[in-house]
């Protein structure tokens, strides 16, 4: 109570510690915190890696399949590869994959870009996340051209939170 009430009303200090205790206590179901008192981090992540090229080797379309592993509802915002991005807004349920085409242009001539980004939220309390993953890929020889084919992309923890 403010010192105005409390002179018309007078101090009521049994209601002040109810609700002390009330503040207290952990909030009972809550799906986005730990046990212990910690935020819950969802995972997003890649289950396959699809790379689809021109027989000339010379365009790309690179096919992911997100997995949203948590017990949340999550929606993947964007994602990041070859210096591309490529916006998604794909709301993924807990266990749902999806798969979608996130690159398309030149075949790499190098592996020099060997981390990935995805960028997502959780739908119910809206915390965002990034995670990174580790591209590896397959090499091939085109006539004495090298071209590097992702082949696997592997979760790279722990996980950002924004």
């Amino acid at each position: 109570m403010g010192w105005f009430s409390e002179a018309i009303f007078g101090k009521n200090d049994d209601a002040s510690s109810d609700n002390d205790k009330i503040a207290a206590q952990p909030v009972a179901n809550d799906p986005y915190h730990q046990a212990s008192g910690g935020k819950v981090i969802p995972e997003v992540v890649v289950e396959s890696v699809n790379a689809h090229c021109t027989a000339d080797m010379s365009h790309m379309d690179l096919w992911l399949r997100l997995k949203n592993t948590s017990t949340l509802e999550v929606e993947v915002m964007e994602v990041r590869i070859l210096g591309q991005s490529q916006g998604l807004n794909r709301f993924l349920q807990p266990g749902e994959s999806h798969d979608c085409c996130i690159y398309k242009g030149s075949v790499p001539t190098n592996d020099a870009q060997h981390v990935a980004q995805v960028d997502y939220k959780i739908v119910g309390n809206g915390d965002y996340f990034e995670s990174d993953h580790h591209v590896s890929y397959r090499l091939e020889d085109d006539n004495g051209v090298h071209h590097f084919i992702p082949e696997g992309l592997k979760l790279l923890r722990p996980i950002r939170d924004r």
